[in-house]
């Protein structure tokens, strides 16, 4: 990179500003084409040794470990819609619970939680402080801390495909680079949420 002669310092410090931000920018993107990489190979093995519910169950689950992973998140719920917006398929951050009281969980929390929101606006979410973003929804008993929180949907045009909550004890832990970064990485996460969908269809009838 070279400067004209002519630049002023502060000319010439906006342009190395500009620079940095490019190659931040290519780093983001390559840690996502590495990501969406890993998890297209392991959904194509997953269609190989598993099949129907399993094999769902199978993509969503390294959805969200990989997720997870890529923000350093404690935690993450995942729920898979279908065309009508009805719950196929979900994950939640507590662990498995029984069936009564895990849809129970994610009607509250789609009524009144982070995700619900995410569903009626189909944006990003990115509540810093979970005691101070009316958003996010307090569950008694709940049996893991929540300081802060990232929530995506994952669309199809205007379809509604999924939606990915992830969370930290701590306040402020996910960023604004953290959450353009799952914005970069998020299509990625639809394509292969809709795959699944598809092989379900196709596999079932």
């Amino acid at each position: 990179m070279s400067f004209s002669s002519e630049q002023s310092p502060e000319a010439k410090k906006i342009e190395v500003l500009s620079l940095k931000s490019q190659i931040a920018d290519l780093s983001k993107y390559k840690i996502a084409m590495e990501a969406q990489e890993k998890l297209f190979r392991s959904i194509l093995m997953m269609g190989n040794v598993a099949t129907g519910k399993l094999m769902l169950r199978s993509v969503i689950l390294e959805i969200t470990e990989l997720s997870r992973e890529l923000v350093r998140a404690k935690d993450a719920s995942l729920f898979m819609l279908d065309d009508k917006g009805v719950i196929t398929e979900s994950i939640l951050a507590r662990g498995p619970t029984v069936r009564e009281e895990k849809d129970y969980l994610i009607g509250e929390t789609l009524e009144k939680g982070l995700a619900g929101w995410v569903a009626r606006y189909r944006r990003m979410a990115l509540v810093k402080n979970t005691d101070e973003d009316d958003r996010w929804f307090h569950f008694s008993r709940q049996p893991y801390k929540v300081g802060s929180a990232l929530c995506l949907p994952f669309l199809r045009g205007s379809l509604l495909l999924g939606i990915l909550t992830l969370t930290h004890p701590k306040p402020k832990h996910f960023t604004e680079e953290m959450a353009d970064f799952m914005m970069m990485y998020s299509p990625s996460i639809s394509i292969a949420l809709d795959y699944a969908r598809m092989y379900l269809s196709i596999n079932s009838k």
